[in-house]
C-alpha cells in the first residue's frame, strides 16, 4: 500500500511539474497567481501585459507578449497608434528593418526577423490586445449587402468562407476561378463595395481587406413535393441574403503580426503595391483638378 502511494505522489508531483514548466512560459503573472494550497497558476496579468529587454518581467517570470522596446515599436495613448523607437542609422541595419507608414501616414521602423530574441520560445509572444483593439477602431470601414438570392444559404456561405481575411486585389483574382455557381455574384458584390469604399473615404482597392463575409438565410418559398404512393410533402425554395464588411489595411500592425520572414514579405509587397497605386492616384486626381480649372477659366472668359 505504501508503495502504491509512492507512486502515485510521484505521478503527482511529475505532473504538477509539467504544468508549471509549460504556464511558465505563457502566464505572465504565474508567481502571484501561486496561493498557500495551488502549485500553479493561469491568470494573465492584464495590467501590466509589457516585459523587460530580456523578456521577464520584475517577478522572475517569462511574459507572454512581446516587449515594445525591443520591437523597436511604442504605444502611443493619445493618437493611438505605434511610433518608432529605434533611430539608429547604421548602415548593418539598415537592410534588416522595415519602413512601414500606417494609415494616419505615421513611419515606423520594424525589424525584418519577426520574433526577434523570442524566436526560439515555445509560445510565441505577440502585440498587447488594447494596442491592436484601440488601432482597429479607428480605421475606416464599408458594408455591402446582396439580399433575397435564390441560392442555399449552406452552398453560398462556403465561397463567402473562402473570402473572409483576403484582401480585396486577392479575392478579386482568385474568384473567376472558384468553380461554384454564384461565385460570380460574390465578385461583383466584392466589387460594388470596394467602388462604394472609393467613393466614400477614397480608398483604393489595394488598400481594403474583406473583415466579414458570411450569408444567412433568406425568407423562403413552401413548396409541395410529390412522393410514392400518392402522398405529398413540403419542399422549400431557399433565399439567403449576404453582408460582406471592408475595412482599411493597417499595415505596420499587419508586418507586426506575421510569424515568419515570409508573411512578412507578402505584407510588405502588398504595402508597396498600394503606396504606389496611391501615389498614382493622387497625380491623375491633381491632372483632372487642374483640367477643370482651365475649362471653368476658359468658360468664364466665353461668358464676359
Amino acid at each position: 500500500m505504501n508503495h502504491l502511494l509512492n507512486r502515485i505522489s510521484g505521478l503527482t508531483i511529475r505532473s504538477s511539474n509539467h504544468q508549471i514548466r509549460n504556464y511558465s512560459l505563457k502566464s505572465s503573472s504565474l508567481a502571484s497567481t501561486r496561493g498557500a494550497g495551488s502549485s500553479h497558476g493561469n491568470i494573465h496579468n492584464i495590467n501590466n501585459p509589457i516585459s523587460n529587454i530580456n523578456g521577464i518581467n520584475s517577478k522572475g517570470v517569462k511574459s507572454r507578449f512581446i516587449n515594445i522596446n525591443d520591437i523597436s515599436i511604442r504605444h502611443q495613448s493619445t493618437a493611438n497608434a505605434l511610433t518608432s523607437n529605434n533611430n539608429n542609422n547604421n548602415k548593418n541595419n539598415d537592410d534588416k528593418t522595415i519602413i512601414a507608414i500606417g494609415p494616419d501616414g505615421t513611419k515606423y521602423s520594424i525589424p525584418m526577423k519577426p520574433l526577434g530574441p523570442y524566436q526560439k520560445h515555445r509560445h510565441a509572444p505577440k502585440l498587447p490586445p488594447h494596442i491592436v483593439k484601440k488601432r482597429i477602431k479607428h480605421l475606416r470601414i464599408m458594408t455591402g449587402a446582396a439580399r433575397q438570392i435564390r441560392h442555399s444559404p449552406w452552398r453560398l456561405n462556403l465561397i463567402c468562407q473562402f473570402v473572409a481575411g483576403q484582401t480585396v486585389n486577392d479575392a478579386l483574382r482568385e474568384l473567376p476561378f472558384v468553380n461554384k455557381v454564384k461565385a460570380p455574384l460574390v465578385q461583383s458584390l466584392v466589387q460594388g463595395t470596394a467602388n462604394s469604399a472609393m467613393t466614400k473615404h477614397g480608398l483604393l482597392k489595394s488598400q481594403l481587406e474583406i473583415v466579414e463575409c458570411f450569408a444567412t438565410q433568406g425568407t423562403h418559398l413552401k413548396r409541395i413535393k410529390t412522393m410514392g404512393r400518392g402522398r405529398a410533402g413540403k419542399m422549400y425554395r431557399r433565399f439567403t441574403h449576404i453582408r460582406i464588411v471592408l475595412r482599411e489595411i493597417d499595415f505596420p500592425l499587419k508586418i507586426m503580426q506575421c510569424t515568419s520572414i515570409n508573411q512578412r514579405n507578402q505584407w510588405v509587397k502588398k504595402m508597396e503595391l498600394a503606396k504606389a497605386e496611391v501615389e498614382e492616384y493622387q497625380v491623375e486626381k491633381e491632372e483632372i483638378e487642374a483640367l477643370e480649372r482651365e475649362a471653368e477659366a476658359v468658360k468664364k472668359q466665353k461668358e464676359v
